[in-house]
């Protein structure tokens, strides 16, 4: 699945969410829909590595079980 990161209000850290049709402009980034790839980037730094900068996943797990309500996404 496809990842974009959205500009966040009052220079706080962008944000990550899913992008579901795969054709929202800006930097993306993969993720295999898996729980375990998401916990493996988290714990890696690979998200601000791939958004060349920090970002804010905070709510990243909450979309990511609306999309598959049937995997638990830890964060």
């Amino acid at each position: 699945m496809r990842l974009v990161r959205e500009p966040a209000p009052d220079g706080a850290a962008p944000r990550v969410r899913v992008d579901p049709h795969r054709s929202a402009p800006g930097r993306g980034a993969w993720l295999h829909p898996d729980a375990s790839c998401l916990d493996l980037a988290l714990r890696r730094g690979g998200l601000p590595r791939s958004f060349r900068g920090p970002v804010d996943t905070g709510l990243l797990a909450r979309d990511l079980e609306a999309s598959d309500p049937t995997t638990t996404w830890k964060r």
